[in-house]
């Protein structure tokens, strides 16, 4: 039990990512030993299910983690990434210059149908 304790204490000194990547390493590490089981001496042991539910939760926690680590600046870095490796320049520019003002949109085609 002293054990355990001192094994959550170390995580939570820890940042996120860490505890994201070890759970990862156990998760691949986990999937050869079952692969290699059912390999050798357990035809009978189940794969399926124990590995989709542990990959729910590891998506789940990857989800978090990521969500937890977005910010302004994080924002701010994505949006200058997309601009910079956009393919449509100068719409990208357009929408940098003069962003979206949700008016309703008039067409030629609408001018000379009246």
């Amino acid at each position: 039990m002293n054990g355990l304790k001192s094994i959550i204490a170390y995580y939570r000194r820890k940042r996120s990512v860490t505890l994201l990547w070890h759970h990862g390493l156990v998760f691949v590490v986990a999937i050869m030993i079952m692969v290699g089981a059912r390999a050798t001496f357990a035809p009978w042991m189940p794969l399926f299910w124990p590995l989709l539910i542990w990959y729910i939760v590891f998506s789940l926690h990857f989800l978090l983690v990521r969500s937890l680590t977005a910010n302004d600046e994080w924002a701010d870095e994505r949006a200058d990434k997309i601009r910079r490796h956009a393919y449509d320049f100068q719409h990208v520019k357009d929408i940098y210059i003069k962003p979206t003002n949700f008016k309703e949109p008039t067409y030629p085609l609408d001018d000379q149908d009246k």
